[in-house]
């Protein structure tokens, strides 16, 4: 089973922005960060399935199994 554990690099992360994101005060920045956001998170999306695509086609060729 798969096991998921923020590491301390990413919480800080995560902390920093939220505090960025209360703390301001410009719409304009705040659109700008929204929108590298959304950005960020779209590209991990796509890493993500990418991810998973890789390992099940290293799963079905490893049991002889096509598509």
């Amino acid at each position: 089973m798969l096991t998921f554990k923020t590491s301390p690099e990413e919480e800080f992360w995560k902390v920093k922005m939220k505090r960025y994101i209360q703390d301001c005060s410009s719409l304009s920045e705040l659109k700008e960060m929204a929108t590298l956001l959304v950005e960020i998170a779209a590209t991990r999306q796509t890493v993500i399935q990418g991810l998973v695509k890789d390992a099940l086609d290293q799963m079905e060729s490893k049991l002889g199994v096509s598509s």
